[in-house]
């Protein structure tokens, strides 16, 4: 986890929260909206991303966070949202929310051991509740929030033969930075420039790099979106709710990288609430574990798993055109072991499974249910300390120590690594007095002087060599589950 990570979740910690991001949300349970029953949200970090297929529920958790708070007293120009502005009903949609539909939603207060709850419920046509809710700013950032200038045929399009120019809206410097480092090259300065024509005023955004100038009129949309979500970002007032849909819509990825270290900077500085709705694996990967939650929907109803892991999501959403058998390992130790065993045994295979590294015995069973919930053919490849559970699709590499183990303590590769470096493996590991196996390929590696991955590779291909014929039932089973 990153630094910024690290700080984040900090001042989010249950006893800390109140006091740096206000009342929050800290829990929403969904019952009766579009299929949606009984799903509890924990929100466990400040910043929210939800994923899932297309029609799983994402933007309906977005919306329905929108309408979890009053107006601000302070505010002027400021317009709150209502269920009723997310979930009309009428002819085409007749039943988009049961009868008894309702939202509770958990706001955290100044004593942590005593949250807020609020629930809005339908009597009758009338929503209640809302007289109850804690105030605070929040900002829909969806797909029509903003729309290219020239597609939507602003007045700076229309009456540009005839604009004016208003007062200018100046963009802090460090913003400009930030801004840049998204999309990716070197702004010499950004403004809002005001502009009027007939009575009409807009306000329209202006940049110059590279010795040219140019408006949003001549912005491609992602960097036109950049520049209107970061600049309501810096300048909202702080501990705001901010919904975004899709933020990598037009980015490329390292863009989409940029933005989401960007949304972690910005919620540290600036303690406001993020939720957002993506198909980004990249933008996932860049956050948090406890950032991560993915919604399942299928004939038995609407779930949602938390903490998923973001080659869990490619996979998903994939939906198995790159490979037709995913394979869920612990570690990257185990998924290069079990690759080489494949490209020694049936090298075949290596073109039609993809293989992940998710995390520890209970994170790979979990990946596997939730892989084959949303109709993904997937299987597990477990350390043989774990063991295997075969109708849970629950495989093990044979032994029965974590491979690390099971690898270096093999006699050949002790041969091998003795010849090679001159070094004892028994005698390295017993002076660093190594307990953790993730990391006696490191300790080898440092006193050999040679590369981590190097020594890895070295080891795991003498050990299928001398231990080849116990791969068999293995390999089998792999073949078996992909249908090969």
């Amino acid at each position: 986890m990153s630094d910024i990570a690290i700080k984040l979740a900090s001042k989010y910690a249950i006893k800390n929260r109140y006091a740096n991001f206000g009342p929050c949300l800290r829990q929403i349970q969904v019952h009766g909206f579009r299929g949606i029953r009984g799903m509890t949200v924990e929100l466990e970090f400040p910043i929210t991303a939800i994923s899932g297929l297309n029609g799983a529920g994402k933007s309906t958790l977005g919306q329905l966070a929108i309408c979890a708070y009053r107006k601000p007293t302070t505010s002027i120009n400021y317009k709150r949202q209502y269920v009723k502005d997310f979930f009309p009903v009428s002819p085409a949609d007749p039943k988009p929310i049961s009868d008894d539909a309702k939202s509770i939603y958990t706001f955290e207060s100044d004593d942590y051991k005593r949250p807020q709850e609020v629930t809005i419920s339908r009597a009758n046509s009338a929503w209640s509740g809302y007289k109850r809710q804690p105030e605070r700013h929040c900002y829909y950032v969806g797909f029509t929030v903003y729309i290219p200038k020239v597609e939507r045929r602003d007045l700076s399009v229309y009456g540009g033969a005839d604009l004016q120019f208003t007062e200018k809206r100046e963009i802090d410097p460090q913003v400009i930075k930030k801004m840049a480092r998204i999309i990716g090259h070197r702004y010499d300065e950004v403004s809002f420039q005001g502009v009027s024509h007939k009575a009409k005023e807009s306000e329209i955004g202006i940049a110059s790099r590279l010795g040219y100038s140019y408006s949003e009129n001549n912005m491609g949309f992602g960097e036109g979106r950049v520049l209107y979500t970061v600049d309501r970002l810096e300048t909202s007032p702080e501990q705001s709710l901010f919904i975004l849909e899709e933020p990598e819509t037009s980015l490329h990825e390292n863009a989409q990288h940029e933005f989401a270290k960007y949304l972690l900077d910005v919620c540290n500085r600036r303690h406001h609430q993020i939720i957002l709705s993506t198909h980004s694996s990249v933008i996932l990967k860049a956050l948090p574990p406890e950032a991560r939650k993915l919604i399942v929907r299928d004939q038995d109803g609407v779930e949602i798993k938390n903490r998923i892991s973001a080659n869990q999501v490619r996979s998903i959403l994939s939906g198995g055109h790159a490979r037709p058998l995913d394979i869920c390992v612990e570690d990257p130790f185990a998924r290069v072991l079990l690759t080489e065993v494949i490209r020694s045994k049936k090298k075949e295979l290596l073109k039609v499974i993809a293989i992940h590294d998710i995390g520890d015995k209970d994170a790979v069973r979990e990946a596997v249910w939730v892989l084959r919930k949303t109709g993904k053919n997937a299987i597990a490849v477990r350390d043989a300390d774990v063991g295997a559970a075969p109708k849970d699709g629950l495989l093990s590499f044979p032994g029965n120590r974590p491979p690390e183990v099971e690898v270096f303590t093999n006699g050949a590769v002790k041969k091998l690594i003795k010849k090679k470096y001159d070094i004892d493996v028994n005698w390295i590991l017993d002076r660093d007095d190594v307990k953790d196996h993730h990391k006696i390929a490191f300790c080898i590696a440092t006193e050999a002087e040679a590369d981590e991955e190097v020594v890895r590779v070295l080891a795991i291909e003498k050990y299928i060599e001398e231990i080849t014929n116990e791969f068999d039932a293995l390999i089998s089973q792999i073949s078996a589950a992909v249908g090969a």
